[in-house]
């Protein structure tokens, strides 16, 4: 067992931080397991209870464990990264590039209004109707990330007859197959608490902050062609952006 070094200028509870994190990254301490409580670690090491608690937290904020009341500490799974340079991926085709697999279950598939916000995105008129879809993804079985994805209708209207192909599919696969193919995509990301159906079906805790991402994504005519709305668990899942600098 590692021990803590009293002579080291660097803090204990940071040293602790870092001897546990070695541990999770080297899979001794496995995804959803319980790490030791709070007194069985002072005991291991010999430390407060106070420095105890600052490790942890400074690790649950990090994204490495996580917290359940009444239960304990437990590890998180690794989370899914996905990188952004400037190419427009779908969420499967990012799973499969991390060898991860993807998979999902569709929920609803129905044909609505829409919100104004929603209407705004897609620039309806006030006759059409949009296709609503809700979904949860996932990656080796694990849910990771929970969308709303609206479609224009009836340009979209072959994605509705085939919307049960999105469960476990790419959405923007099915779009190209039906003659909407994305081109570009904007897309803004804020940090939020999840909503009571996101805490259900992602099986979190409504405390817990996650990343709420917002995206229309364009054909080569400029013409919007799709809106999602999704959350995401920030100790399940992180962005990557390669920024390039213009001269």
């Amino acid at each position: 067992m590692p021990i803590l070094e009293r002579s080291n200028p660097l803090p204990l509870y940071y040293q602790l931080k870092e001897v546990l994190k070695q541990q999770i990254r080297a899979g001794h301490l496995a995804p959803h397991t319980a790490i030791p409580s709070e007194p069985e670690l002072v005991t291991q090491y010999h430390v407060s209870r106070a420095t105890v608690r600052q490790a942890l937290t400074e690790l649950v904020h990090e994204g490495l464990l996580y917290r359940q009341h009444g239960r304990g500490t437990f590890v998180c799974e690794p989370r899914v990264q996905q990188q952004t340079i400037s190419e427009l991926t779908s969420f499967s085709d990012e799973l499969r590039r991390r060898g991860k697999r993807p998979g999902g279950m569709l929920f609803v598939s129905e044909l609505v209004r829409g919100s104004q916000s929603v209407r705004e995105q897609l620039r309806l008129t006030d006759e059409e109707q949009v296709i609503r879809l809700e979904r949860l993804r996932t990656s080796d079985d694990i849910a990771v990330a929970y969308e709303v994805d609206y479609l224009p209708y009836p340009r979209a209207a072959g994605i509705y007859q085939r919307a049960k192909e999105t469960a476990d599919g790419s959405l923007y696969t099915l779009m190209s197959s039906e003659g909407l193919q994305p081109y570009i995509a904007e897309e803004s990301f804020k940090g939020d608490h999840p909503n009571e159906r996101e805490v259900e079906l992602l099986r979190i805790d409504k405390e817990e902050i996650g990343v709420r991402l917002y995206c229309t994504a364009f054909d080569e005519t400029g013409a919007p062609i799709e809106y999602t709305e999704a959350f995401y668990p920030a100790n399940l899942y992180e962005f990557h952006l390669t920024l390039r600098v213009t001269r």
